[in-house]
C-alpha cells in the first residue's frame, strides 16, 4: 500500500497551494471535452479537422488540469508534444497507412495518465471543493472518450469488429456515442460488439463505468462527512 502511494505521489502532488488554477484549467478540460463529446457529432461539415483541434487542446489543458510533480510534467510535455505533432501529421497526410489508428491510441495513454492523476488528486484533496468535484468530472468524461477511443482502434485495426458500423465510414462521432451508453450501461443494442475481443472491451466498459462511480462517489461522500464532522 506504501508503495502505491509513493508511486501516485511521484506523479502529482496534492495543489494545495494551487487550487485556483486547478480550478480554472478543469474548467477548460470540461468545456473542451464538452464541445468533442455534444457538439462535434452534430456537426455537418469539417469533423475531422475540428476533432483533431480539439484533441490538441484536449491534451495542452490535461497538462495543467493535475498538479503533476516537476518530473512527470517534463515526461508528459515531452509526450504530449508528440502526440499533437502525430496528430497534426494525421490530419495534414491522412493516406499514411496505420497512422490514424496510432494516433488515436496515443490520445488514449496519455488521456489515460491524466485521468489517474486527476483520481489521484480527488483522493488526496482534503475537503470536497470545486476542484475535486471537476477533476472527478472530467475523469469520468476522459474515461468515457478513453475506452470509445479504444473500440474506434479496435474496428479500425480488425474490421467488423462491432456490428451496424464500420469505423472508416463512421467515424470518431459514432464510436464515442457507443461507448458512451456503455459506459453507463444503457445499451439501446443498435451497435453490437461482433469479436470475442469486441465483446471483452464491451464488458470492461460496462464494468468499469460502475466501479469507478462507486469508488469516486466513496471518496467524494467519505470526504464531505469528515469536513463537516471538523467544522462540528
Amino acid at each position: 500500500m506504501s508503495a502505491a502511494r509513493n508511486k501516485m505521489s511521484g506523479l502529482v502532488r496534492s495543489g494545495e497551494d494551487r487550487k485556483g488554477f486547478l480550478f480554472k484549467s478543469n474548467v477548460i478540460l470540461l468545456l473542451v471535452l464538452f464541445m468533442i463529446i455534444f457538439v462535434v457529432p452534430v456537426l455537418p461539415n469539417q469533423r475531422e479537422f475540428l476533432v483533431s483541434t480539439l484533441l490538441c487542446i484536449l491534451v495542452i489543458s490535461g497538462l495543467y488540469a493535475a498538479d503533476f510533480s516537476r518530473t512527470a510534467f517534463k515526461i508528459l510535455s515531452t509526450t504530449g508534444t508528440l502526440v499533437i505533432l502525430a496528430t497534426i501529421m494525421n490530419l495534414l497526410f491522412p493516406g499514411i497507412q496505420n497512422l490514424n489508428p496510432l494516433v488515436f491510441l496515443l490520445n488514449t495513454l496519455f488521456f489515460l495518465v491524466v485521468t489517474v492523476a486527476l483520481v489521484v488528486h480527488v483522493a488526496r484533496a482534503r475537503e470536497v471543493d470545486s476542484s475535486a468535484l471537476l477533476s472527478a468530472i472530467n475523469s469520468y468524461l476522459l474515461i468515457g472518450l478513453s475506452l470509445s477511443i479504444l473500440c474506434l482502434i479496435l474496428d479500425l485495426i480488425v474490421p467488423g469488429s462491432f456490428a451496424q458500423v464500420n469505423a472508416s465510414e463512421s467515424g470518431f462521432s459514432t464510436f464515442l456515442y457507443y461507448g458512451f451508453v456503455t459506459l453507463t450501461t444503457l445499451g439501446y443494442g443498435d451497435i453490437t460488439p461482433s469479436t470475442e475481443l469486441a465483446k471483452s472491451l464491451a464488458a470492461f466498459t460496462a464494468l468499469f463505468g460502475q466501479l469507478y462511480l462507486v469508488i469516486i462517489m466513496a471518496l467524494i461522500i467519505g470526504k464531505y462527512l469528515k469536513g463537516k464532522k471538523s467544522d462540528e
